[in-house]
């Protein structure tokens, strides 16, 4: 560093930062700021899509709340670094090495709540999509993601120490295996959540060209084991080594990448080419609605449509003041259980269930007195 500073010229402030050999804190600060940059971005657009379709899912407030875990998460990291993380040992200063390691305990109990909780969401997500038939399935991947956060996180709280910051290295032999059980755990849940979508989509009477598009959109998420396992790599490449600050820099940044993109993932669901799967010619997309008035022996209520694009005015009255309206506005659909039974046994099929409103209507009184019509009858 001291080379780094005397070659400077006169007049020429030394770096914010610097990325070397004896220093990663240049490449810690630019991977955590893109993170951020993509985690904002998600929010983003799913704030974009929720307006759109005027209505609030229960997995749009899951993703709320990772966002909002995941900023604390970055702006923990970024504390970490300004402390001495990712320098190498000889560098640190010993008034902030505890500042330090109390800020990266931190960071590693948010980066294994943003991951369960990115789980959670995309499950959710699945939730609506799916036919009855299978929401076993859902809640017991559910409850598997749920247990793996508190086992996550309970891992990672303690330690071997009273002091469990001050483990980072070989000091504390059950560091390893515990990070190796979370990352296997976390890999065999990304593998169930992939294989889900296979089921719910394999059932729903689309074309296949349809079915393919939203399988290849929703298996973006396999990107996500590789990035676990790189990061378990990189983890006990920082456990086993002689300068864990050091290496720790490379585990770090993986862990950044793979909260970012697990966050940016959720956003498949807002995209418009997914979207344009469930929507049919005249703009109807599939959603599903389960009304909980159905009894326990009935069939399911079957599936709503909602109108998801404006439809033109082709009608108006002719009077020259009137504004132009369009006849059909929203619609939600809920169909009695009970009016249907036979359309219902068929569970793969879509129904469409239309509930039309009427907003205006034109009709000459004058042409229906002529008709010998009476205007009660009208």
């Amino acid at each position: 560093m001291a080379i780094l500073l005397s070659s400077l010229p006169p007049g020429v402030s030394p770096p914010l930062t610097e990325d070397n050999e004896h220093n990663h804190n240049g490449l810690l600060v630019i991977i955590t700021s893109l993170g951020l940059f993509l985690v904002l971005a998600s929010l983003g657009i799913r704030i974009f899509a929720s307006s759109k379709r005027s209505i609030l899912l229960r997995d749009d407030y899951v993703l709320f709340i990772v966002v909002a875990c995941a900023c604390a998460q970055v702006s923990v990291v970024l504390v970490q670094v300004h402390f001495g993380w990712g320098k190498s040992g000889e560098l640190l200063r010993s008034a902030d090495y505890f500042a330090m390691v109390k800020a990266g305990y931190a960071a590693d109990l948010l980066y294994a709540l943003i991951l369960g909780l990115s789980k959670v969401c995309t499950m959710l997500f699945y939730q609506n999509l799916s036919l009855p038939r299978t929401k076993w399935m859902i809640k017991c991947i559910l409850a598997a993601c749920a247990l793996w956060i508190l086992l996550a996180m309970l891992l990672l709280a303690i330690r071997c120490s009273s002091e469990p910051w001050r483990d980072i290295n070989q000091q504390c032999s059950g560091l390893l295996p515990r990070w190796q059980a979370i990352s296997a755990l976390d890999i065999i849940l990304e593998v169930l959540i992939l294989c889900f979508p296979v089921v719910i989509i394999l059932n729903v009477q689309i074309s296949l060209r349809k079915k393919i598009i939203v399988l290849i959109i929703l298996s973006f998420r396999i990107i996500l084991i590789p990035l676990s396992a790189i990061h378990f790599h990189y983890a006990q490449k920082q456990i086993r080594s002689s300068d864990p600050t050091l290496l720790g820099a490379y585990a770090t940044t993986t862990a950044e990448l793979h909260m970012s993109l697990s966050i940016v993932l959720l956003t498949v669901s807002s995209l418009k080419l997914f979207v344009a799967v469930y929507e049919d010619d005249q703009g109807f997309a599939y959603t599903e609605e389960i009304t909980g008035s159905n009894s326990n022996s009935g069939p399911t209520a079957p599936t709503s449509w909602k109108l998801s694009r404006p439809i033109r005015d082709r009608g108006h009255c002719a009077s020259p003041g009137s504004a132009r309206q369009p006849i059909l506005q929203g619609t939600s659909a809920s169909a009695s259980s009970s009016k249907t039974p036979c359309l219902l046994k068929r569970t793969n099929a879509i129904m469409k269930s239309v509930q039309i409103s009427v907003t205006r209507e034109c009709i000459e009184l004058e042409e229906r007195r002529a008709s010998g019509i009476p205007a009660a009858d009208v």
